[in-house]
């Protein structure tokens, strides 16, 4: 699982789309730099626990892809992204990420399992759950949308037509239709149980957006226009989740349906011995 969402389904991505002629050209930018994150955060383990899969393994999964993606992005950017001749900042962007993402998650695990006053922080912590997630994707929305209000104000969106932005969602939906494929085929032939194998379809499946937000954040404008290189990370985000959404529930349904059949089943059995 780890391989493949670290390495195999970036590689294939960024090696498929590479050969395309995107125009504008922040959009191959955008998909190269969303190709090479990690899985996403929260979505493909509540999914995963939807479909009838094992929630416990698609939290492993999302952890630790995303604490080892902070060091493994950066040279999937390196090999794969072009900044118009522009030498990647591989070390850089390490040791950003490292402070921006990595040391905060290593002070916050700290911090909830520190015992003052019976681990006072983590019951704060768990008791405002809700709304601690809300005012984090709040936030996270804003850092697109500043980057989108640059754009339109310079007058840099009349590049992106809909017939590209239409391209890039056909584009990314492909590519996610790959990664499902591969995680399916390889978890068929690892011989793994349904509830692993869903884990890891829909957790190994998907790509995480605030990486891709933070990545593009310390690139600057060495890319092009920072707007137009996060609407393809935008696009493919929301694409995922919807999909996503449609197949777990499918997979749930098919799981209750499947439930019933055997309790049908088990009834009519114990009616004939009777």
């Amino acid at each position: 699982g780890m391989v493949s969402i670290l390495c195999l389904t970036s590689v294939t991505a960024c090696l498929l789309t590479l050969p395309i002629p995107f125009a504008p050209k922040e959009f191959k930018l955008g998909l190269i730099i969303f190709f090479c994150m990690p899985c996403t955060i929260n979505s493909g383990a509540v999914m995963a626990k939807q479909a009838g899969g094992n929630f416990a393994m698609a939290l492993l999964l999302t952890v630790s892809s995303n604490v080892l993606g902070i060091f493994t992005s950066p040279v999937l950017l390196y090999l794969f992204a072009d900044l118009g001749g522009v030498s990647f900042p591989v070390g850089t962007l390490l040791w950003k990420l490292g402070l921006t993402v990595f040391v905060p998650l290593v002070v916050g695990k700290l911090l909830r399992e520190l015992p003052v006053g019976e681990f006072a922080i983590r019951k704060t912590v768990d008791a405002n759950n809700k709304k601690i997630t809300l005012l984090a994707n709040f936030l996270l929305l804003m850092v697109p949308w500043m980057k989108f209000s640059n754009t339109v104000q310079s007058g840099a969106l009349g590049q992106a037509s809909p017939s590209a932005m239409l391209t890039v969602l056909l584009w990314t939906a492909l590519m996610h239709l790959v990664f499902l494929g591969l995680n399916l085929a390889i978890g068929k032939a690892m011989g793994l149980s349904d509830p692993i194998l869903k884990a890891l379809v829909l957790v190994g499946s998907s790509k995480t957006l605030p990486m891709a937000l933070t990545v593009l954040t310390f690139l600057g404008d060495f890319g092009g226009d920072p707007g137009l290189v996060a609407l393809p990370c935008i696009i493919g985000h929301l694409e995922q989740i919807i999909f996503d959404g449609f197949l777990a529930s499918w997979w749930a349904q098919r799981k209750n349906g499947s439930s019933g059949a055997e309790s049908y089943t088990e009834m009519d059995e114990r009616q004939g011995q009777a």
